[in-house]
C-alpha cells in the first residue's frame, strides 16, 4: 500500500518482536528498499514495544512516518509526508476518537530530545507510579508533562476510523462515505479487524451480531479493503 500510495523513493522499515529470518517477503516495487529490525529489548511487551520508536538507537535521527500494520492506505500519503516535513512538531499523530488523548496508529517522529525523552522516561521509571493502559497513553503523558508545544495532530478526516464510520453509516450512508472518501487511511482500531471484516460470518461476534438488523454493515466496507489492501 506505501509502494502504490507514495511516490517518491523511500526505505520501509518493519520494526517487529519476532524478526525472524524470511518471515517477511520483499517489496512489491523495484523502488521500495525493506528492513527489518527487532523491536525486542527494554523489557516491553505488546504494544508497549511501540515506545522503542523514541530511541534514536534504534531508528537513528531521521524523520520517519510510521503506520500500524492494522490500517487500510487508501489515497496519497503525500500530504502527510509534506505536512510533517513543514511542522516544527516533533511528533504528529492521530487525536483519538475515544479519549482525549494522542492516537498512535499513524505518526510523523522526528527525532530530537523532545521525542528522546519519552525513551528516557520509560527507562527512568519517570511514570512508575502510574498506571498506562496502553503505549499511546504514556506517551501522550510524557508530551502534556514535559513538551506539549512539541506535539501536534493531522487535520480531522485524514485518518478515518472504521469503528466510527460504520456507526455513522447504520444511521446516515451518505455523511459516512462523504468522510471515507475524504480520508487518506482507514484505521482499524479494537475490532472488527479487515480480515474479519472480509469474512464476517467466520467473525460473527465482531460483525453479523453487532448489527444484527443490518446486513449491509455485516461486511462493511469490504470492497473498500479488498480494493487497497490486498
Amino acid at each position: 500500500m506505501v509502494g502504490r500510495h507514495l511516490a517518491e523513493p523511500h526505505r520501509f522499515i518493519v520494526f517487529t518482536d519476532r524478526p525472524e529470518p524470511g518471515r517477511f517477503g520483499p517489496p512489491a516495487s523495484d523502488h521500495q528498499q525493506l528492513e527489518v529490525r527487532d523491536l525486542q529489548g527494554g523489557g516491553l511487551q505488546g504494544y508497549f514495544g511501540k515506545l522503542r520508536l523514541f530511541d534514536q538507537a534504534l531508528t537513528g535521527r531521521d524523520p520517519f512516518l510510521f503506520l500500524d500494520t492494522t490500517l487500510v492506505i487508501r489515497a496519497s500519503l503525500d500530504p502527510l509526508v509534506q505536512r510533517g516535513r513543514s511542522s516544527i512538531a516533533s511528533v504528529i499523530g492521530v487525536r483519538d476518537w475515544n479519549y482525549p488523548i494522542l492516537n498512535s496508529s499513524v505518526l510523523w517522529c522526528r527525532p530530537d530530545a523532545y521525542t528522546q525523552a519519552v525513551w528516557t522516561s520509560w527507562q527512568d521509571g519517570r511514570y512508575g507510579d502510574q498506571s498506562f493502559p496502553g503505549d499511546q497513553n504514556f506517551i501522550f503523558e510524557v508530551f502534556r508533562q514535559q513538551a506539549p508545544a512539541a506535539l501536534a495532530y493531522w487535520p480531522k478526516g485524514w485518518v478515518s476510523s472504521y469503528k466510527a464510520l460504520r456507526k455513522l453509516a447504520a444511521r446516515d450512508p451518505l455523511a459516512a462515505q462523504q468522510q471515507l472518501e475524504a480520508s487518506c487511511i482507514l484505521k482499524f482500531h479494537g475490532r472488527p479487524k479487515p480480515e474479519e471484516v472480509l469474512h464476517p460470518w467466520r467473525h460473527p461476534r465482531r460483525t453479523v451480531l453487532r448489527h444484527p438488523l443490518q446486513p449491509r454493515l455485516w461486511g462493511y466496507l469490504a470492497e473498500e479493503i479488498r480494493t487497497h489492501w490486498h
